[in-house]
């Protein structure tokens, strides 16, 4: 059994989508005891209209959290003004031992706060990061990291991105000696700025499958498994690639309305759009994990409805299921004397 500690308050449509998400995941996961955090006064009359009773509130506790961080609060707002809110709540619960894992839709950078600052970081992590597991034309995945946890990374940072993201690809996704590379802006060995040059001379000295420089183009060829780069590079990609995801679908759905041949083929390729469609989804991933904290932490999109909380939830009992953290302990250990970061 899993303990995950949910932050029901976090996210434009909390808790609704959180109660929705919530209920989903205890009735899919027979393995998840869910700690549902936030407004006692708020949820608990809910819990019945969302389906969260009997056999599933057996399985579930509400823990008392009475403030919320807002989006126009600071990160750190939850170190101080803010001790009692959700997120910081629930990343106690994990920090004590109470939860394996915390999921939240909230504050991103409040997110990443806790996750870092009350969870605390796994040793030999100086700067945990965000993956995003990403879709590719082999019909595979490429995880991208970091992708806005950190906005000025070292080239140690990026390489320990790299070596986080080939054990999360290896352990979680299945993916056996990922391919690692380092996003330039050419695959040549002395294309880049001086950070990612550093990087991809510290990787090639590492026991890991580094391929070289990593082109935007490799993101989606899947010719790598794993792409590491700085967290202001990979947040722009990110947003990016689900602007445009989306944009290329509202064209797609446009075109196919416009006249009644065109409506035809629509009805005939439909099946095969559904399945496009669900791979460009975010929610299907449910969220971003930040890895390299003492336990799974799960941050999702701020507008997630209850489908996307459900697969949050889902991701981060993958994660406890794959022991990721002691994978990458146990890496950063036997690489310690590479990939460690030690900063004044």
């Amino acid at each position: 059994m899993y303990r995950i500690a949910l932050d029901m308050m976090g996210g434009d449509l909390a808790p609704y989508a959180t109660l929705e998400g919530a209920h989903a995941a205890l009735t899919r996961h027979d393995d998840l005891y869910l700690l549902m955090v936030g407004d006692e006064a708020i949820l608990k009359p809910m819990l019945a209209k969302y389906g969260i009773k009997g056999p599933l509130l057996e399985r579930c506790e509400l823990v008392h959290a009475p403030e919320v961080v807002t989006m126009d609060d600071k990160a750190t707002a939850i170190l101080k003004e803010k001790k009692s809110s959700s997120i910081r709540v629930a990343a106690q619960l994990v920090r004590e031992g109470r939860a394996d894992g915390i999921v939240s839709m909230g504050h991103t950078g409040a997110a990443m706060v806790a996750s870092k600052m009350v969870v605390g970081t796994l040793p030999g992590v100086d700067r945990p990061c965000l993956a995003a597991v990403l879709p590719n034309i082999k019909g595979d995945r490429t995880v991208l990291l970091d992708v806005g946890a950190n906005l000025d990374s070292k080239s140690e940072h990026i390489a320990q991105f790299a070596l986080m993201g080939a054990v999360y690809a290896e352990e979680v996704l299945g993916i056996k000696s990922p391919r690692v590379g380092v996003l330039s802006v050419g695959e040549e060995d002395g294309k880049g700025t001086e950070t990612t040059r550093g990087a991809a001379s510290l990787l090639k000295e590492l026991e890991l499958n580094f391929v070289g420089n990593a082109e935007g183009r490799d993101i989606w060829n899947g010719n790598f498994d794993v792409i590491a780069c700085d967290g202001f590079v990979g947040n722009s990609l990110l947003k990016s690639s689900e602007a445009l995801a989306e944009g290329l679908v509202h064209s797609i759905k446009e075109s196919i309305m416009a006249g009644f041949v065109s409506r035809l083929g629509g009805a005939l390729i439909k099946p095969a759009m559904k399945r496009v469609m669900k791979k460009l989804d975010y929610s299907e991933a449910g969220g971003a994990p930040l890895l390299g904290v003492k336990g799974v932490s799960i941050i999702g999109h701020g507008r997630s409805d209850g489908k996307t909380v459900g697969n949050a939830i889902r991701a981060a009992l993958v994660a406890c299921e794959h022991q990721i953290n002691d994978r990458i302990h146990d890496s950063l250990e036997r690489l310690l004397p590479q990939a460690a970061v030690t900063e004044s």
